[in-house]
């Protein structure tokens, strides 16, 4: 966090897809390790190839915020928070 709290004081604030990421990262602590599982099992979608691209496409923004597309992180994000108990706001 020490990275995205420097981004703040420089530029003034995070970008959405920056605050998605936060969200995410959230969401699947209180999930857990299984969090891919989790949203396999309660999402259709997630249990598909494609869901399987968008959860790996997220994981990988997580340590690299200039890989992901902000739209997937969206979704997982979303799902995921719905998984963990988190009443989700939308980004709009």
């Amino acid at each position: 966090m020490t990275e995205l709290q420097a981004r703040v004081s420089e530029y003034g604030g995070l970008s959405i897809k920056e605050r998605l990421l936060i969200r995410f990262m959230k969401s699947r602590n209180i999930v857990g390790k299984n969090w891919r599982g989790v949203l396999a099992e309660r999402d259709p979608f997630f249990n598909t190839k494609l869901g399987g691209d968008y959860l790996t496409s997220v994981a990988q923004a997580v340590s690299d915020s200039s890989r992901g597309n902000v739209d997937r992180i969206e979704r997982v994000t979303i799902a995921l928070e719905k998984v963990a108990g988190i009443t989700p706001v939308p980004v709009v």
